[in-house]
């Protein structure tokens, strides 16, 4: 085991019969189901391989060979991933970097009011734009002195996003960076930290909402619009922010992107969307539609319930329970983000575990929509 970091150095999390587990000096969570969390216990006391492989066949009741393939497997995962040597990790020199001069480039600038704050949003090229500017545009304002100035410029290597002076981030693709942009922007005007953030949209009260985390593509911007014009409140269609200390939803209030094969279902519901301009982003026309009926400076104080839900128009709608695990991994699919010490890990997994989770899978969105209205009632 030289130069592999030692099981002692590793955060465990205990999560009913699973085990989640967590490097100090690396983001990520390792999920252990309950055949690795044995594996994991009698690992930690150091024994040789071949007394390794006896107890763990012995306690699961398989066969040597079976036991000896599915160790080394584990093993092998485990000292290229979890116990890998640590990187060093940057120096601080490139963390507090400050934001540096325009040099005469052109500026698309936009002042808007987000939260109750003014906000100056700085882009530094057409692409970030593009990109960003149609969500910002029921958000605009005159304007004035701002509470926060955030700027995203492009490097060689990607875009950095800056918050006054300050680096927040950085980030490789013109998405990733938007991404970032918004939940910042709004985390700063709210002046709170986050326990989590998801890729998922939710909609809902102001005192229990829901989640539905998603891949890309699988309508879940389609649901959140057809539960905004049902007469929930809308949050979200891309990132969710779980805020640290009470848990709650603040409004994302920012432009709902369709793609073209969510018109004919939209329009009808929202005659705007047939006059908003088209944009191609990524080889697709899309249209943005604003945010209706939303309070752009609320939140939810509760996720009710989490649903991960995937349009598939030759099913029937079909939906069914989680247990804690399964909804963990299908976070891992569909993409998080969990603040990385050991007191915030603990508090998102005791979170996950009080909280109601579901699969939703879905050929009409009305009859969707409607199952997730009653989860939330």
């Amino acid at each position: 085991m030289e130069g592999l970091i030692c099981c002692e150095d590793i955060w465990e999390f205990p999560v009913d019969d699973f085990l989640v587990l967590a490097r100090p000096q690396a983001s990520g969570l390792y999920i252990l189901s309950p055949s690795a969390r044995l594996l994991w216990d009698i690992f930690k006391a150091d024994v040789p391989f071949r007394e390794l492989v006896r107890e763990f066949a012995s306690i699961c009741g398989i066969s040597a060979k079976q036991a000896e393939h599915d160790v080394t497997r584990t093993l092998d995962e485990w000292r290229s991933g979890l116990l890998s040597p640590a990187r060093s990790s940057p120096s601080s020199s490139a963390v507090s970097r400050v934001v540096p001069a325009s040099c005469g480039a052109d500026l698309f600038v936009y002042d808007c009011l987000i939260q109750g704050k003014h906000v100056r949003i700085i882009l530094e090229t057409a692409e970030l734009a593009e990109e960003i500017a149609p969500r910002l545009e029921s958000l605009r304002h005159s304007p004035s002195a701002p509470d926060f100035t955030f700027r995203v410029i492009e490097e060689s290597d990607g875009f950095c996003i800056f918050c006054d002076q300050r680096l927040v981030g950085k980030e490789e693709s013109v998405t990733a960076a938007r991404n970032l942009l918004l939940q910042e922007i709004v985390r700063s005007c709210r002046d709170r930290d986050c326990l989590a953030v998801f890729h998922a949209g939710a909609c809902g009260s102001s005192s229990r909402c829901a989640l539905f985390p998603a891949g890309t593509q699988s309508g879940k911007t389609t649901l959140a619009a057809v539960l905004m014009k049902m007469g929930l409140t809308f949050y979200s269609d891309d990132s969710v922010l779980l805020e640290r200390d009470t848990l709650s939803v603040p409004t994302m209030p920012f432009a709902l992107m369709v793609r073209e094969g969510s018109w004919d279902v939209l329009s009808p519901r929202f005659p705007e969307l047939q006059n908003a301009p088209i944009v191609s982003r990524y080889g697709q026309r899309v249209r943005f539609l604003h945010p209706v009926g939303t309070k752009q400076d609320g939140h939810c104080e509760k996720v009710g319930v989490i649903v991960f839900v995937r349009y598939d128009r030759d099913s029937a709608n079909e939906i069914s329970s989680l247990d804690p695990l399964q909804a963990l991994l299908r976070l891992q699919e569909s993409g998080f983000w969990v603040a990385h010490d050991e007191q915030s890990i603990g508090a998102f997994l005791a979170w996950l575990q009080s909280t109601r989770s579901f699969t939703l899978n879905y050929s009409n969105v009305d009859e969707a929509a409607s199952i997730i209205r009653r989860l939330v009632a």
